[in-house]
């Protein structure tokens, strides 16, 4: 990621984009980070807009339990305000994101899922002197196809892939506006996010069943997106999903 200091050949350069309509500097928004959703979180599992809140470094999609990955995307926006009351003159350097293009690569390099463009919605305001301000943008990173689910099924195992995606929008000036790439890892499994606690089985010898499932006074938290990056417990997966299977060891 590459960041531009605000200065007078930034205000150059972005004078120069305005006029032509089109910005072509990839340091004016950026990608920061994948932000956590936490179900503990209060509010829980709403990401919010601070760079200093919980973030990913890689995902992990379960692929028996859903097939894309579903990120919220923590976006910088380094224009430095323009407007100025005195004169009339209304702010431009706020950013309206419109969307994602995405690609994911296997380790071989080869694309398996995209170039897509994904719609979104998402706001920032301007920087404040030389610190970003930030807004969030959701978008799918990647997707699972048949082939890849069945062969995980088959052979367990994590498949990695790395996303690659861009942002892009319009300034409130009317200037079109995209980030650099950047990346983020995700691994693929199947039911590599379920567990089994000892709590949740019937008595020994019988095996782990999770039937204590339903019971009054057991209080299990659910992930905030079942089968991406948080571990689910088989009881609150028998009340998500009525494939029996599914929810077995």
């Amino acid at each position: 990621m590459r960041r531009m200091r605000v200065g007078a050949l930034f205000l150059g350069a972005w004078a120069v984009a305005l006029g032509s309509g089109c910005a072509d500097s990839d340091s004016m928004i950026f990608i920061r980070q994948v932000q956590a959703r936490l179900p503990t979180g209060s509010p829980a599992c709403v990401a919010d807009s601070s760079p200093t809140s919980t973030s990913l470094g890689e995902g992990v999609l379960d692929v028996a339990f859903r097939t894309q990955y579903v990120a919220t995307l923590l976006v910088g926006n380094q224009l430095v305000p323009r407007g100025n009351s005195s004169q009339l003159r209304t702010e431009t350097s706020r950013v309206d994101i419109e969307g994602t293009v995405v690609r994911a690569l296997d380790d071989s390099g080869n694309m398996i899922f995209g170039p897509v463009t994904v719609p979104g919605t998402g706001f920032i305001d301007p920087a404040n002197d030389t610190t970003p301000s930030f807004g969030l943008i959701e978008t799918t990173l990647f997707r699972a196809d048949p082939a890849l689910i069945a062969d995980l099924a088959a052979n367990g195992g994590l498949r990695r892939s790395v996303s690659i995606v861009k942002v892009f929008g319009h300034t409130l000036g009317g200037t079109s506006i995209e980030s650099g790439e950047w990346q983020f890892p995700v691994n693929s499994c199947y039911k590599c996010l379920i567990s089994f606690p000892a709590e949740a089985s019937t008595p020994p010898p019988a095996p782990r069943d999770c039937m204590m499932a339903g019971r009054a006074s057991v209080t299990v938290t659910p992930p905030c997106q079942p089968g991406q990056d948080d571990t689910m417990d088989c009881r609150v997966c028998k009340e998500l999903f009525t494939d029996p299977n599914l929810c077995e060891p």
